[in-house]
């Protein structure tokens, strides 16, 4: 396959290098390993959930605000990957790593400088910074999903699993990372640290990002000898004709409501984390980092069992459809359980709360591996990009809303701090993923009649 002119320039040291120092095989055994480590380093802005105390106490913030914050930062990881999908599928993922690193070092650097120079700092520019760092994080992800999907297209655990594995445990690396006695200063995190660390280490990311990425570069040019100055070659008749039917495809647009309904309200708890725990134990600080920890490792152990499982069924020739209806019960059950704890009337002990924590990082790990698994086997890996890119802008619209909702209750309702005052919006939630199940059945029973083999 030719690689389109951008595409030529961004790897054509790496294209020249990589063949007089490794064989074909070992190139494309390192770029998934880096491609791993990459997907490993890209969720640290789950880490958002420690933030919000000190922002409001260095810089003020109040919880609107901060979930302001949160919500564009989450409209800039999920709006943008359908032209990032499309810009993968037409000059290759290295545009992506680019992107990524062009936008994180620059961001995490303002963001570390303005929390050290509270008056020079601007909320509208930090607003700025972390949409730039969700379009990143994105960018970088998507990058490393795309090249081992297109490295191992037939293994769902190596192309699927096992890259959403590495971004799940991201958080948990993270959080463990911000244990570190550097970090913190006065009892609360010393977010310039934080910041001004992350920077560093996506500069070093962005290095085996371009070699990863690279190689894909590679596989796809089959070393044809093309003109350097070919100007960017058209997208074939047939590619052009699988994404009209995708976007003209009624039950893609059914699934990408239930990836609303579902992801919307996880991503407004991992969000609002600290300030949950905050309202529901006196010991929020060190309570809001065990359940942090404890959410990662779940959500890690969930992406490697889907995987596994998604694996195993396929070789019996049983559907995926019913991981997915298994994580929808256990989302449903995991925001009953957060509603019975935030209607409580006395503080509930911490192995609940941890214990609810694990179960929502399960559903969360897992929803995020079986639903571009889904996509992958309805719609193919030739237009996987395409497709979950663009399914990707439904958690993006239910995150705003969910942390909108979050932020309206708790400003108003939770001046005191009482452990109940939160409980209307996870009687919202509630609803929200029994609708989901509804409409998730609809999508199913729509590609049973259409003999799809889900």
């Amino acid at each position: 396959m030719a690689l389109s002119r951008l595409e030529k320039c961004l790897s054509h040291h790496a294209r020249t290098l990589l063949p007089h120092v490794l064989s074909k095989e070992s190139s494309y055994r390192l770029a998934y390993v880096f491609s791993l480590i990459c997907a490993m380093s890209s969720g640290f802005i789950t880490l958002i959930a420690l933030y919000s105390k000190p922002w409001n106490l260095q810089l003020g913030y109040t919880a609107w605000q901060v979930n302001t914050i949160v919500s564009f930062a989450n409209l800039g990881t999920y709006l943008t990957p359908p032209v990032l999908g499309w810009l993968a599928d037409t000059h290759g993922p290295i545009t992506l790593s680019a992107l990524a690193i062009i936008g994180f070092i620059p961001s995490y650097a303002y963001v570390g400088y303005s929390f050290n120079h509270p008056e020079l700092a601007s909320f509208r520019m930090t607003v700025v910074a972390f949409v730039v760092i969700g379009v990143s994080t994105s960018a970088l992800y998507f990058s490393a999903l795309l090249t081992c999907a297109k490295l191992c297209p037939t293994r769902k655990i190596l192309s699927i699993s096992l890259p959403t594995t590495c971004y799940g445990i991201s958080s948990l690396l993270g959080s463990q990372l911000l244990r570190a006695g550097c970090f913190w200063s006065e009892g609360y995190l010393d977010l310039g640290s934080v910041f001004t660390t992350f920077a560093w280490l996506y500069a070093a990311v962005g290095l085996l990002a371009w070699i990863a990425t690279s190689t894909v570069s590679m596989l796809h040019h089959h070393n044809s000898q093309i003109d350097e100055q070919q100007p960017l070659l058209p997208v074939p008749a047939d590619e052009r004709s699988r994404q009209k039917n995708f976007f003209q495809d009624a039950i893609a647009y059914v699934l990408a409501v239930s990836m609303l309904l579902a992801l919307g309200p996880l991503e407004m708890f991992v969000a609002n984390m600290g300030s949950l725990s905050n309202l529901i134990s006196n010991d929020s600080a060190q309570l809001s980092n065990q359940m942090l920890s404890i959410y990662a490792l779940s959500s890690t152990a969930a992406r490697i069992l889907t995987g596994l499982l998604t694996d195993v069924l396929s070789a019996k020739k049983i559907s995926a459809k019913w991981i997915l209806i298994a994580h929808l019960l256990l989302c449903l059950l995991s925001q009953l359980g957060v509603l019975q704890l935030t209607q409580s009337t006395s503080l509930p002990p911490h192995w609940k709360i941890l214990s609810m924590g694990g179960l929502i990082g399960f559903v969360y790990g897992g929803l995020y591996t079986i639903y571009p698994t889904i996509v992958l086997i309805v719609w193919g890996d030739k237009l996987f990009g395409t497709a979950y890119g663009s399914m990707m802008i439904a958690p993006a619209i239910g995150s705003a809303l969910s942390c909108m909702s979050y932020a309206k209750v708790f400003d108003s309702n939770c001046v005191d701090e009482n452990n109940n005052c939160i409980s209307p919006v996870f009687k919202i939630t509630t609803v929200e993923l029994a609708c989901c199940l509804v409409v998730t059945m609809v999508a199913l029973r729509a590609w049973k009649r259409r003999a799809v083999p889900i």
